[in-house]
């Protein structure tokens, strides 16, 4: 069997302009901080008024993200510019940094 590659390949690539368009991804940057009742808050810093509390760290980044996602699209498809936090807010003493990839 001859595994060789031939320059002699008939099969195109097909690479045309009529691919998708590219999925829009952000960096979703949130502070976590666990409470003294046991319970998480969370705020995301770059984009504003985005903050949820939870059971766990776990449910907190899934409400701010999701919240993230949805005011994120929701003013691209309006648009819109999305108000950007620019630099992020400043992280408390008692808050961890979490940055999360967002894709549209």
């Amino acid at each position: 069997m001859n595994n060789k590659p031939t320059s002699d390949d008939s099969r195109p690539l097909e690479i045309t302009g009529d691919a998708a368009a590219p999925v829009p991804s952000f960096s979703c940057l949130v502070y976590v901080r666990k409470n003294e009742d046991g319970t998480v808050s969370g705020r995301v810093a770059n984009l504003d008024g985005i903050e949820a509390s939870g059971a766990g760290e776990r449910d907190v980044l899934v409400k701010l993200t999701g919240e993230f996602k949805s005011r994120v699209a929701e003013l691209m498809s309006a648009g819109k510019d999305v108000p950007w936090i620019e630099p992020p807010r400043e992280r408390e003493e008692n808050e961890q940094i979490r940055r999360i990839p967002m894709h549209l």
